[in-house]
């Protein structure tokens, strides 16, 4: 499998979370997992937690793919 589509898929990935943190998606906060950091953080805090990992996903999948960030020797 080309490890690029991994880091498309993660950048993918990414922006869906984030836009689900920006615009309140009822059915991604609907989610097991994501109830678990409501109970800890509160609707507002769990948004404000899923933003930042959205975007950290997809910073973290363009900057593989642009060679910014060299992981070939994880693969």
């Amino acid at each position: 499998m080309n490890k690029d589509i991994l880091f498309y898929l993660m950048i993918g990935v990414g922006a869906l979370i984030f836009m689900a943190s920006l615009t309140n998606w009822e059915w991604f906060f609907k989610q097991r997992r994501a109830q678990t950091i409501i109970k800890l953080m509160g609707r507002n805090g769990a948004r404000i937690f899923y933003a930042i990992l959205g975007a950290f996903f997809a910073a973290f999948g363009w900057m593989v793919l642009s060679g910014r960030i060299d992981i070939g020797s994880l693969f």
